[in-house]
């Protein structure tokens, strides 16, 4: 948790989630959250923003099914009390409308052999006994989801009408990482899709990457320029300030 920002009592939906799983309050589950385009299996956003924040949204097309189950129990201090599919009705029940990319954005191709088959795993976890309330929340949310970070932003945020809160850009695979657009371009469909929703825009933009973060000291789009943070280094918690 990061201290800069309150603390934040898990929501109702969450604390009261029973096993095996419910139907998934899928609009609860997203509004507010941490959503995290390109995330692999990088812990950060959960380690440091757990207890700010307790629904974690990462989206990844490298990723496959089976990576990820295998990798489930990784977050340091938390084993997984229910986790299963979801499917593509349940995450988007009202459909939604694609915003295409416009030309120069990307890629004309996406990278067909980095990309694995789409898939929807809904997972909460809880804190182990050995571990006290200073180490993170009792309990998180987290939806992964196998697919492209722009089109499932579009069709989780915009298809039912909810923003998250916080939005991570962290290291996203621009150019030979195997990204088809480039995240931190404040112009490209990413942004557009984003600061575009009508339903409102995160307030927080988390951005950095790898080594002492010299590249990353000040934030990708404009529109998030009051420093909140430094965690570690590495990263950087960034408020929206208007436009």
């Amino acid at each position: 948790m990061i201290r800069e920002i309150a603390a934040q009592p898990a929501p109702q939906w969450l604390a009261s989630v029973g096993e095996p799983l419910p139907e998934l309050p899928v609009r609860d589950v997203l509004a507010g959250s941490v959503y995290y385009p390109a995330s692999g299996f990088d812990g950060d956003p959960v380690k440091f923003l757990g207890g700010n924040f307790h629904s974690f949204v990462y989206v990844d097309y490298g990723i496959g099914r089976e990576q990820l189950l295998e990798n489930l129990e990784a977050f340091r201090g938390y084993r997984v009390a229910s986790y299963r599919e979801v499917t593509e009705r349940e995450l988007t029940p009202n459909g939604w409308n694609p915003i295409p990319p416009q030309a120069g954005e990307g890629s004309s191709r996406m990278p067909d052999g980095r990309i694995k088959p789409p898939f929807g795993v809904w997972s909460i976890h809880k804190r182990t006994e050995e571990y006290g309330p200073e180490h993170g929340p009792e309990r998180f949310s987290l939806i992964y989801i196998g697919g492209d970070g722009v089109a499932t932003f579009q069709a989780l945020y915009h298809g039912n009408r909810v923003a998250p809160a916080v939005l991570a850009i962290i290291q996203p695979g621009t150019g030979f990482g195997g990204n088809w657009t480039d995240f931190e371009d404040p112009d490209a469909v990413l942004a557009r899709s984003v600061l575009g929703n009508e339903s409102g825009v995160p307030e927080y933009l988390l951005y950095g990457g790898g080594g002492d973060g010299a590249f990353y000291r000040k934030p990708c789009w404009p529109s998030y320029s009051e420093l909140v943070g430094v965690i570690h280094g590495r990263l950087r918690l960034w408020k929206r300030s208007g436009d």
